[in-house]
């Protein structure tokens, strides 16, 4: 269990997240939805210890996130950017096994992991040499995605990670991280804008608006019982224009 208690952030004057609780159960798969500046990446950043909240906890099972415990607290997750964040002075391995090297593990151990990934995310084996800008967007993020994964954390929290990609690239790797997830059965929190990919890769959709929480619920619960009319309005500004056609022939 992920849990976080009157949570609360602000940058000099502006409040970036109003006070907030959320608990987010193992083995879930929960969005963080919402408009630019509502609040999600920090509420993640919070989350992963990269930024301190002004008040509040985050507590992962026994461990409450402090400065004396957040190294550990990182090393129980993953992290995916949207730009996959890799090093690209390195190498696709090297990019991947960065972390477990530090941590000095075994190369028998650090072999075994990345073939278990590579398997696990579909990337070609002729890729493992190159580099960052040798390979495709899909597949940095899939890189990206291994490398999160490598000390088999247990929530994986990911910030935007297809918002840089075309429609197609973006489509074939929502279904491979719908499939991902569910075979790993890991706890996983998803940032996006989207409310599609947001309703397509999670069971549960906390919806924000300024840094609070304007709604909780599945995709179905948003769009038919909206609790305020910013819920609804959000929702209606994302239907397709195909929607809109077919509304009106």
């Amino acid at each position: 269990m992920l849990s976080l208690e009157n949570v609360s952030k602000k940058f000099g004057e502006t409040v970036a997240i109003h006070p907030l609780s959320l608990e987010f159960v193992e083995g879930s798969t929960t969005a963080l939805l919402g408009p630019s500046g509502c609040g999600k990446s920090t509420l993640l950043r919070i989350i992963m210890g990269l930024i301190p909240s002004d008040s509040g906890s985050v507590r992962l099972n026994e461990i409450s996130l402090s400065n004396s415990t957040k190294l550990e607290f990182r090393r129980r997750m993953g992290y995916m950017i949207q730009d996959g964040g890799l090093f690209p002075h390195l190498t696709i391995r090297q990019n991947v096994v960065l972390t477990a090297n530090y941590l000095n593990w075994s190369p028998k151990e650090i072999d075994r992991r990345f073939a278990e990934l590579a398997e696990l995310t579909d990337l070609p084996e002729s890729s493992f040499d190159r580099f960052p800008n040798e390979i495709s967007g899909g597949q940095r993020q899939r890189v990206a995605l291994m490398r999160a994964l490598f000390l088999d954390p247990s929530v994986i929290l990911l910030d935007e990670p297809m918002g840089a990609l075309d429609p197609l690239i973006r489509s074939d790797l929502q279904n491979e991280l719908r499939k991902i997830f569910a075979a790993l059965n890991k706890t996983v929190i998803v940032v996006t804008h989207d409310i599609a990919e947001a309703g397509f890769l999670a069971s549960t959709i906390v919806l924000l608006k300024q840094g609070q929480v304007a709604q909780i619920g599945g995709l179905q619960d948003l769009n038919s019982d909206p609790r305020e009319p910013f819920v609804r309005d959000f929702i209606n500004a994302q239907r397709s224009p195909l929607d809109s056609l077919e509304a009106h022939s």
